[in-house]
């Protein structure tokens, strides 16, 4: 994966034509060098302003990002400080330098570090200790990266599910959830993945075909083993096997006596009841 910073689309006569790559140095993970547009896989989203770069996908959550990071960041710094926002000293006269200097000193032997226990704190003066609390909004935090992270994945189009952070799925729930990731978004995504890469492989050889087999994953073969139920008893119905092929996509080959529909020996008539007269 290469930084889009560092990459320039050349664009000739209204078409592009290739992307040039400029690496950072001996650093950088490849030579420059120019790439034909086949040989890129670029995601963008559509951007009224430039054209050939587009928007990046994140540009959608990028405001639940943030909000997500900015929360995290003041919730480490919370429990390392043992929910300890700081202490403010009171006082109705101004400190000399070497006071102030006592008085720190004083606090930063009572507050050692995360996990140890306040000493005791002497104080003089009329110096008074006002320890700042937290409020309605900053208690809530935990619950807002949760509202965070189900923009982030509204925005990709990936289940709650995926990332464990919903605490009452049930498994049937998380289940069809994942199945549903697969057929409607990453499946998807592979097709337009296999249309940009077919010219890069019928240049390799023209006969070879490739393909992403999400089809081995066990979540699609437990939904293709529920299909097979369902077309069986469409086949005791008497409906052909090539027809029940083609609905539940099952992925067989189309058979010679596929065309033919077939009933159960075990079934025979027993008569008819007459028509009301």
């Amino acid at each position: 994966m290469l930084d889009p910073a560092q990459i320039v689309h050349l664009v000739d006569d209204h078409e592009l034509i290739g992307w040039r790559y400029t690496g950072p140095g001996k650093w950088a993970p490849l030579d420059s060098q120019i790439f034909l547009p086949e040989e890129v896989w670029f995601e963008k989203l559509p951007n009224p302003f430039d054209f050939w770069r587009g928007l990046p996908p994140l540009r959608v959550a990028g405001m639940a990002t943030k909000t997500d990071f900015a929360a995290g960041a003041f919730m480490r710094g919370l429990i390392e400080n043992n929910a300890d926002l700081g202490i403010i000293v009171r006082t109705d006269q101004q400190l000399a330098p070497d006071q102030r200097a006592q008085m720190f000193a004083a606090l930063r032997d009572r507050k050692r570090k995360a996990g140890t226990a306040d000493r005791p704190l002497l104080l003089w003066g009329g110096a008074q200790v006002v320890k700042p609390e937290l409020s309605s909004s900053d208690m809530q935090f935990l619950e807002n990266r949760k509202f965070s992270r189900s923009e982030i994945c509204a925005a990709f189009g990936v289940p709650e599910e995926i990332i464990t952070t919903t605490d009452k799925a049930k498994y049937d729930v998380m289940a069809g959830a994942r199945l549903n990731f697969i057929e409607n978004r990453i499946a998807p995504l592979c097709s337009r993945l296999e249309a940009e890469e077919d010219v890069t492989v019928k240049a390799i050889d023209p006969s070879a075909v490739g393909w992403f087999d999400i089809d081995s994953l066990p979540i699609m073969q437990e939904a293709r083993r529920s299909r097979l139920t369902a077309a069986r008893t469409g086949f005791d119905m008497g409906i052909p096997f090539n027809e029940l092929n083609r609905v539940f996509d099952l992925g067989f080959k189309a058979f010679p006596w596929g065309n033919t529909g077939y009933l159960p020996s075990r079934l025979n008539p027993v008569g008819s009841v007459p028509p009301k007269s």
